[in-house]
């Protein structure tokens, strides 16, 4: 799904996926090889870890280009297309129902009508993005409008076709815009950080999946089934808030609780987390559960359980978290794996392991490289 498309070419040699979080930039380039995509290079800007330091990278546009152009010119990278991701709390997301319309016109009209009631702000101020689940339900000629799902469940209904709506303000889409132009680079695309996290994390897998990607300041919970993205939610607090609770806990300072949650990451094999990170996860327990809850009410599916859960981002691999998360939601919890789907040395895989989960949006971006709407 992507909400901004810059010119289209026939010939591409290499794509990078740029990741721009509030405090860190992440870029991996990959080219296609003999039919497979392949890890050609990647790189990343990360600013000291202070709760000071929280300020987007975005709001300064001129320092988030020159990070760029010094993380390219260091890893070597050489291609010049890029596709980004909007950061998801800025972006809106729902599943619309409507009746199925005799002409796009008519099918554009009833969608424009039933997002403009729930969307944050005009319609005029926005860029909206819609894709029709019940492709079954449209007349034939109406048929490629329609992306993903089977149409089961509204054709036993015989009722309203579903279409799932993705929304980002026209200013938040300028301003990649702008900051893209500083860098030279050709800003082929814009999408949303789930649906590039479905590419990385999830592939073919029709499996119904919660996403959860544990960012700085920020963790986004998604609910997946059969691709299509059917309940998202953003709460504040990632691994900002867990190093700050940390800090609380142990009576030390910021910085020595961050380096304390480094450290734990990287050499414990406690069966479950430390009484303080546990302490600092509470809130998070408490959304994922109010998301299952949820996800089990809603009316746009007929599936109701999650059969697994995804966790990423950079506090992805705390100590025991994925074991401990599994026991207090009573749902199986894998940490992702970003590369699985492209191709690397294998000699690079242990670093590619440990930094993985902060990849896996700046991955999913430039696997877009072998998609036919690249």
């Amino acid at each position: 799904m992507s909400l901004f498309s810059g010119n289209k070419k026939e010939h591409f040699d290499g794509l990078l996926g740029i990741d721009i979080g509030p405090s860190a930039i992440k870029i991996v380039e990959l080219v296609e090889d003999k039919g497979r995509l392949r890890l050609s290079t990647y790189g990343y800007s990360e600013s000291a870890t202070t709760e000071e330091n929280s300020a987007s990278l975005l709001n300064d546009p001129a320092k988030a280009a020159e990070i760029i152009k010094q993380i390219i010119k260091e890893s070597g990278m050489k291609a010049t297309r890029v596709v980004a991701a909007l950061p998801s709390a800025q972006v809106f997301q729902t599943i619309v129902t409507i009746p199925p319309g005799k002409s796009k016109e008519e099918m554009k009209s009833l969608i424009e009508t039933q997002s403009s009631k729930l969307l944050p702000m005009p319609l005029a101020d926005m860029i909206v993005d819609s894709n029709i689940l019940d492709k079954d339900l449209l007349p034939k000629e109406l048929k490629d409008l329609a992306v993903g799902g089977d149409g089961e469940a509204a054709r036993e209904s015989g009722k309203n076709i579903r279409v799932l709506v993705t929304a980002a303000p026209k200013v938040l889409v300028q301003k990649y815009i702008d900051l893209f132009r500083q860098t030279k680079l050709e800003l082929v695309s814009l999408e949303t950080e789930v649906f590039a996290l479905i590419r990385s994390l999830i592939g073919k897998d029709k499996s119904r999946i919660m996403l959860v990607d544990m960012g700085y300041d920020q963790t986004n919970i998604s609910i997946v089934d059969k691709g299509v993205p059917y309940l998202h939610r953003s709460m504040k607090g990632g691994g900002l808030m867990i190093t700050s609770a940390m800090a609380a806990s142990m009576g030390v300072s910021f910085a020595e609780a961050e380096r304390v949650k480094c450290d734990l990451s990287l050499s414990s094999h406690e069966a479950e987390p430390p009484k303080a990170v546990q302490d600092a996860l509470t809130a998070l327990v408490h959304e994922l559960k109010y998301s299952l809850e949820l996800y089990a009410n809603q009316a746009f599916h007929d599936n109701q359980t999650v059969e697994k859960i995804v966790i990423t981002g950079g506090s992805a691999h705390l100590p025991a978290l994925d074991p401990y998360l599994t026991k207090v939601l009573n749902v199986n919890v894998y940490i992702g794996d970003p590369w699985a789907r492209i191709a690397s040395p294998s000699g690079l895989r242990p670093v590619l392991d440990e930094v993985g989960p902060r990849f896996s949006i700046a991955v999913g971006l430039a696997m877009r490289l072998t998609e036919n709407d690249k």
